[in-house]
């Protein structure tokens, strides 16, 4: 028994539904994904975290760079923990980046199931 949800999808199927289909068949490499990250609602997001893990980068080589000109023990230990805790936080946020990712390649797999879905039930009329 088809539903007023199902009719709607099964109308709306469109070309640039049909040429979406055909671009997940193809796949999407690394770079595409993280391209899409920065569209959407949550670019911002994208944006704000990309700055941040330049600046968290900069921070550990500059602590890093302390570290090893340090003369004192204590120094070197300090600015070794400090680069360390930089890249600690540059690693979480490109956790962050990657999740995003895979929600984004998620949601383009759910988008996929859907399409051809509505696509069989079209076939099918």
């Amino acid at each position: 028994m088809m539903t007023k949800f199902d009719d709607d999808l099964g109308a709306s199927l469109s070309a640039d539904d049909k040429a979406f289909l055909q671009d997940l068949e193809n796949g999407r490499g690394l770079f595409d994904q993280l391209g899409a990250t920065f569209q959407g609602p949550m670019r911002f997001w994208t944006y704000l975290a990309g700055v941040y893990a330049f600046a968290f980068f900069l921070l550990a080589v500059f602590c890093g760079w302390q570290a090893i000109e340090a003369q004192a023990l204590r120094d070197t230990v300090l600015w070794s923990a400090g680069c360390v805790i930089a890249f600690i936080a540059l690693g979480l946020l490109k956790m962050w980046l990657f999740d995003r990712m895979s929600t984004l390649s998620l949601l383009g797999e759910m988008k996929k199931i859907q399409l051809r879905l509505a696509q069989l039930e079209i076939d099918r009329r």
